[in-house]
C-alpha cells in the first residue's frame, strides 16, 4: 500500500474545507515536482513525487513545506485550469487555496509561505509569478481562511 502520506494529507483538507470530489492520488518517482491535472473523464488528479516533498521540508525547514505543495495542487482543482487569461494568474489563484487549506489545517501564516519563500524565484518566469506575489496570494488566503470567508472569484464551482 501507500506509505507516503499523500492521500491521507489530501482526503483531509477535503474533509476540512468541505469538499467531496474524488480526486485520484499517483505516486511519481524522480520526478522532483508535485502537480494538478485532469486525466480521462474530467477525473481530477495529483501526480506527487512523494521523495520530493520529504526534500522540501527538510530545505524550507518547516513540516508545513509540502502540505503547501500539495495544497497547491488541491488549489488548481477548486480554481479550474481554464478560467484564467494567464497561467500566472493561475498560480496564483491555486496559491490563494494554498494559503486558506493551510490555515484551515492549523498552520501558522508565516509557516504558510516558508516554502515558497525557499523555492520561490525573484522574478515571474512564463509559467509562475515571481514568490513575492506568490507569497502575498498564500497570505491573503490565509487571512480569509481565519475570517471564515472566501474569495468566490477564485473558484470554478461555487456560487
Amino acid at each position: 500500500g501507500d506509505r507516503s502520506g499523500i492521500p491521507d494529507v489530501i482526503e483531509e483538507i477535503k474533509s476540512r474545507i468541505g469538499i467531496d470530489v474524488p480526486i485520484y492520488v499517483y505516486i511519481a518517482k524522480d520526478e522532483n515536482n508535485c502537480s494538478a491535472t485532469i486525466i480521462e473523464n474530467g477525473k481530477r488528479a495529483i501526480i506527487a513525487d512523494h521523495l520530493f516533498l520529504n526534500k522540501v521540508d527538510k530545505d524550507a525547514g518547516t513540516k508545513w513545506a509540502a502540505i503547501s505543495i500539495i495544497a497547491h495542487e488541491v488549489g488548481h482543482h477548486i480554481a479550474g485550469f481554464s478560467r484564467r487569461a494567464t497561467s500566472q494568474e493561475g498560480e496564483l489563484d491555486a496559491d490563494y487555496w494554498s494559503g486558506y487549506i493551510l490555515y484551515k489545517l492549523g498552520a501558522g501564516r508565516e509557516a504558510s509561505v516558508k516554502c515558497i519563500m525557499f523555492y520561490g524565484t525573484e522574478y515571474d518566469s512564463g509559467s509562475h509569478p515571481n514568490k513575492y506575489a506568490r507569497a502575498e496570494a498564500i497570505r491573503t488566503g490565509w487571512n480569509d481562511g481565519s475570517k471564515g470567508d472566501f474569495d468566490k472569484d477564485r473558484c470554478e464551482s461555487c456560487d
